[in-house]
């Protein structure tokens, strides 16, 4: 059996990738893959906030990313689907390719951020980084309206 896996992390854009994710594995008879990926929040000169000002922030993130697959799981199985889950910490794009190719992953569906041109290159986009750095084909779920 072959695996889509699916990078979340609670938005409503990565809901509506988990839905289309388990919507497609339906119809292929796939198992689904969740992966999510949390890191702290870093200062200006790149020092991490929580272990300097709040050292519960990294638990939060952490607590965030165990919550976020829970219910992504919980959904896989109302629509009766095998699921497993896979928590990660560092940079998003390249845990979620390392995931993917760890586990021969069919395919990569990932949510759209649904900032613009601009705020793109600003703050970057994880579906873009993603789409650079795999092999295996990737389907971008568009933000909800």
């Amino acid at each position: 059996m072959s695996t889509i896996l699916v990078a979340t992390d609670g938005s409503s854009s990565a809901q509506a990738a988990v839905a289309a994710a388990l919507e497609l594995a339906k119809e292929t008879g796939d198992d689904v893959g969740f992966v999510t990926v949390w890191r702290e929040f870093h200062g200006d000169f790149g020092l991490p906030y929580a272990k300097l000002l709040a050292p519960d922030l990294a638990d939060i993130e952490r607590d965030w990313a165990l919550e976020t697959l829970a219910a992504a799981a919980a959904e896989a199985e109302r629509a009766g689907i095998p699921a497993d889950t896979v928590a990660r910490h560092g940079k998003p794009a390249h845990e979620i390719c390392a995931v993917a190719k760890e586990r021969a992953a069919r395919m990569i569906v990932v949510g759209s951020s649904g900032w613009g041109l601009i705020e793109g290159l600003l703050l970057g986009s994880v579906s873009s980084e993603v789409l650079r750095h795999t092999r295996r084909p990737v389907l971008v779920v568009p933000r909800p309206e």
